[in-house]
């Protein structure tokens, strides 16, 4: 809100919480229900569940007490506790997908999930590194390969193997051709590959080009898939449930302008110039708009399926909307401040709180439906 620059220790706990606590805890959740229906068993709590819970849990407890109270140590614990939850679930993944029809989807989701744990592994050895130098954090390039890693190869690659399967529940007659659902795990792989390379080396043009490559991908995958074929007279995202069909079109069009930044990157880094705030522009618009929106609209729209009822409160989904929206709009208009727009930096800032009601209001209704089912 234009105070000081917030320190990097919290700027690095941001990305994490989002990333490995947000997005890796939902996919870990989420897993069990979508694999159930998948493979046509009936759900059920597998072994590591518990145990894995409370790595998850613990990692976060130990991440948020390591940064506020300054302890290093502690935030290093977390990373190792991180990675050995998503090693186990990567493993987990692997064997739970074992009819042979699923074997393409197998190979990508236990591809995403080992992304995730990759990532981890690296920060661990980041921050031992830096632990036993005296120092507080890793170097801040090197944490963005980890977060690239995670992000573009493991977050965005199991939302897309995900939507491979769901994607009629948002778009009627979807369809992807099966040469590109193939190869979406290699092309995602080898920008996030390039991608963490490049910010690892400090090497601007390969990093936008690796998020290009995985951005461009996804957005190749829902064009081709059908988000813009029209259906009759109306958009084929009208589906069964329109409300969760818009917060889809946000998400899609949040990655469409994600593209439209990544590609003006690329152009700005190979022409020898610096893009921090379109970077980070882009990096929101990718976690917020698209994976954030994605999260919210399937769950309003599992809700119902996983726990057979109605939504206990169905207006939250038209407020989850629009303060979305905000969020995404406010978020995004931190490429004025780069034009001398220095008074948008509240905006910004404030944009946290759009988004952070637009979780709370599917929150809301998931505890809402559990707890009426208890």
């Amino acid at each position: 809100m234009g105070a000081p620059a917030v320190a990097v220790e919290w700027r690095l706990l941001h990305a994490s919480l989002q990333i490995f606590g947000f997005f890796g805890m939902l996919i870990v959740g989420v897993a069990h229900h979508l694999f159930a229906r998948f493979t046509g068993r009936v759900t059920a709590r597998s072994a590591f569940t518990h145990p894995v819970l409370a790595l998850m849990l613990a990692a976060l407890a130990l991440r948020v007490a390591g940064t506020s109270g300054g302890v290093p140590g502690a935030v290093l614990a977390g990373a190792v506790l991180q990675a050995l939850g998503f090693l186990v679930f990567s493993g987990w993944v692997w064997r739970c997908l074992d009819p042979p029809p699923l074997g393409p989807l197998r190979r990508h989701l236990a591809a995403s999930s080992g992304w995730i744990a990759a990532a981890c592994l690296c920060e661990t050895f980041l921050r031992w590194r830096a632990v036993n130098a005296g120092l507080a954090v890793p170097p801040l390039d090197s944490m963005r390969a980890v977060h690239s890693m995670a992000l573009l190869g493991g977050v965005i690659g199991w939302v897309s193997g995900v939507l491979l399967r769901a994607g009629p529940m948002f778009v009627p007659r979807w369809n992807v051709p099966a040469a590109l659902a193939r190869a979406l795990p290699w092309l995602l792989g080898l920008g996030a590959a390039l991608a963490a390379a490049g910010e690892w080396a400090g090497d601007g043009r390969a990093a936008r080009l690796g998020e290009l490559v995985v951005l461009g991908s996804v957005a190749a995958m829902l064009i081709a898939g059908g988000v813009l074929r029209q259906a009759g007279v109306m958009l084929p995202m009208v589906s069964r449930s329109a409300p969760e069909s818009r917060i889809f079109r946000l998400a899609v069009a949040s990655l469409g302008a994600a593209v439209v930044g990544a590609a003006a990157g690329v152009g700005t880094a190979w022409g020898g110039g610096e893009a921090h705030l379109l970077t980070d522009a882009v990096r929101h618009l990718v976690a917020v708009g698209f994976l954030t929106a994605v999260a919210i609209a399937m769950t309003f729209r599992l809700i119902p399926v996983l726990e057979g009822r109605e939504l206990p409160w169905p207006q939250l989904r038209a407020v989850a909307l629009w303060v979305l929206v905000a969020g995404v709009v406010l978020r995004t208009a931190e490429i004025l401040m780069g034009l001398g727009w220095a008074a948008m930096a509240p905006a910004v800032a404030l944009s946290g709180l759009f988004v952070l009601a637009a979780v709370l209001c599917a929150g809301a209704n998931l505890l809402g439906a559990v707890v009426r089912r208890t």
